[in-house]
C-alpha cells in the first residue's frame, strides 16, 4: 500500500535535514583541517621573521586566516612591506591570496601552487634599495625555483611615491629548470595608453657551472602602433658572468609625408587611414663582466630612417651618477659609462619624437667651446 502523501514529504524533509547536517559537518571538519594544516599565525610568524632578516618590515591590517573555497590557502587582508626605516613602501596591496593544492591537504604537506596579489603599489626607488643592500653571490649559478605562478591585477608602480604606470596586471607560470617559463604583463600610462609585455624562455638544469635559456624571446607592444620583439639565447655562470643574444625587429610610425605630398590628391584621398609603419633591424647583445671589464650591453638599430650603435656599462651608471653629483672643476665626473652614435632621420616612440637627430658620445670627447656653433646642416629637433 502506498505511503500517503503527507508522509512522503515529511520523509524527504528530514533526508534533505539530515544530508545538510552531514554537510556541514564535513564542512567544518575540513575548515578546521585547513587551519590546522595552514596555521596562518605561524605561517605569518615565520614570514615575518624572514623578512626581517633582510632588513624589511611586514605590517598586516588584519591577522592573516585560512581560505577553503573557491581554493584552500591563506588571505592577507592588506598588508605593506617596507624597508626599515623607510616612509615608502616597497609593496602594498589590498589583499593578497596564497593558494595551496587540494592535493596538499589531503597528503598533510603545504605547497604552494599560486600567489594572488589585489592591487598592489610597488615603488622602484625602494625596490632598488633593497637591491643594493643584498649580497653579491659569487659561484656557480642558482637559479631561485618558484612552483607557484604570481598573479598582480589593479597594480600602480611608483617612483618615489610618483606614479609612473596604472592598471598594472602581472602574470608568470613556474619557474623551474628544464620546463618553460612565460610572464606576460600589461599596463597603462597616465594618458590611457595600453602597453603590453612578455618573456618566454627555457632554463636549463646546471651543468658544468652554466645555466642556459634556450630559446628566449622577448615581445614589447605600445598602443599605437609600436612593437619590439626579439629572440635568442643566453647563459648565466653565477654574478654579473651572463651573456646573452638578441636579434628582432622594431615596428613604429614611419617618417610623415612632406606638406607637398600630403596635399596631392593621392595623399588626400588616404586620409582618415593608419599611418605607415617601418620596420627596423635589432640587434641587442649583453657581454659578461670578466676582470676588470664590467657587464656591458650593446644595442644596434639599423632601418630607413634609423641606424644607431651604442654600447652601455648598466651597473656604472650608479657610481658615475654620484661623481657627478659631488663633480668639481679640480675633479670632474669622469667619462659616462655610454659610447656610441645614432643618426635619426624620423623617430616616433610613443611621446617621443625626433627627426634629423644625430648624437655621438665616446670617452675621448671633450666639450665643445663656448664659442663653436654647429653648422646648419648638422642641426637637429627632438621632441
Amino acid at each position: 500500500m502506498p505511503l500517503p502523501a503527507p508522509w512522503l514529504q515529511h520523509r524527504l524533509r528530514w533526508a534533505a535535514l539530515a544530508a545538510g547536517v552531514v554537510v556541514l559537518a564535513l564542512l567544518a571538519t575540513l575548515a578546521f583541517h585547513v587551519n590546522a594544516l595552514l596555521q596562518p599565525q605561524r605561517f605569518t610568524s615565520l614570514l615575518e621573521s624572514d623578512l626581517a632578516a633582510a632588513g624589511v618590515k611586514l605590517e598586516l591590517n588584519a591577522p592573516a586566516r585560512p581560505q577553503l573555497f573557491p581554493r584552500p590557502g591563506v588571505r592577507l587582508q592588506g598588508f605593506s612591506l617596507a624597508n626599515a626605516g623607510a616612509a615608502t613602501p616597497i609593496l602594498e596591496a589590498s589583499g593578497a591570496t596564497i593558494v595551496v593544492p587540494w592535493r596538499a591537504l589531503l597528503h598533510g604537506d603545504v605547497a604552494i601552487e599560486r600567489v594572488e596579489i589585489e592591487a598592489p603599489r610597488i615603488d622602484l626607488g625602494e625596490l632598488k634599495d633593497l637591491l643594493a643592500r643584498l649580497p653579491d653571490h659569487r659561484g656557480p649559478p642558482r637559479l631561485p625555483t618558484i612552483l607557484a605562478g604570481i598573479h598582480l591585477s589593479q597594480g600602480t608602480l611608483t617612483n618615489a611615491g610618483r606614479p609612473l604606470l596604472f592598471e598594472v596586471s602581472l602574470d608568470t607560470g613556474e619557474l623551474v629548470p628544464g620546463h618553460p617559463f612565460a610572464l606576460h604583463a600589461t599596463a597603462r600610462t597616465a594618458n590611457g595608453t595600453l602597453l603590453r609585455g612578455s618573456l618566454d624562455t627555457v632554463p636549463s638544469v646546471p651543468h658544468a657551472g652554466t645555466i642556459d635559456f634556450a630559446p628566449t624571446r622577448i615581445a614589447l607592444n605600445r598602443q599605437g602602433g609600436l612593437a619590439l620583439r626579439l629572440e635568442g639565447a643566453g647563459h648565466w655562470r653565477g654574478g654579473e658572468d651572463f651573456a646573452l643574444e638578441l636579434r628582432g625587429s622594431l615596428r613604429h610610425v614611419a617618417a610623415r609625408a612632406s606638406p607637398a605630398a600630403a596635399a596631392s590628391p593621392a595623399a588626400s584621398g588616404s586620409s582618415g587611414t593608419p599611418a605607415a609603419a617601418t620596420l627596423d633591424q635589432v640587434v641587442l647583445s649583453v657581454k659578461p663582466a670578466r676582470r676588470r671589464v664590467r657587464l656591458a650591453i650593446t644595442l644596434q638599430i639599423s632601418g630607413a630612417d634609423v641606424h644607431a650603435d651604442f654600447q652601455l656599462q648598466p651597473t656604472e651608471f650608479g657610481s658615475w651618477w654620484q661623481r657627478l653629483l659631488a663633480a668639481s672643476p679640480a675633479q670632474p665626473p669622469g667619462p659616462l659609462p655610454i659610447h656610441g652614435h645614432a643618426s635619426v632621420q624620423h623617430l616616433e616612440l610613443g611621446e617621443f619624437r625626433a627627426t634629423g637627430l644625430s648624437i655621438d658620445a665616446d670617452a675621448d670627447l671633450a666639450p665643445a667651446p663656448a664659442a663653436s656653433v654647429a653648422p646648419a646642416a648638422a642641426a637637429s629637433t627632438a621632441h
